[in-house]
């Protein structure tokens, strides 16, 4: 027990230690999500694309929204909230 407490009161203790609490803090800021994962899409608000037309590849699209059952096939887009800005 002894030699312990004197090797990690010693310069290689000190050493070790500061490279063991370093990883430590670096595993608590790791990006946690891998590849797609971590993508979050977000639609613009409502008011912005209702009714509205875009022309995407030399074609123009008229978007309209419409309220349809919800599906857990289906994918999500999260919209958002002018309120928040």
């Amino acid at each position: 027990m002894l030699r312990l407490a004197k090797f990690l009161h010693g310069e290689t203790g000190r050493i070790l230690m500061s490279i063991i609490l370093g990883l430590g803090l670096a595993s608590l800021f790791r990006k946690v999500c891998k590849g797609r994962n971590c993508i979050i899409q977000k639609a613009p608000p409502l008011d912005e694309i209702d009714g509205k037309i875009y022309k995407f590849q030399d074609k123009c699209y008229k978007y309209n929204t419409k309220s349809v059952k919800c599906d857990k096939n289906m994918k999500f887009v999260e919209m958002d909230d002018d309120d928040k800005k």
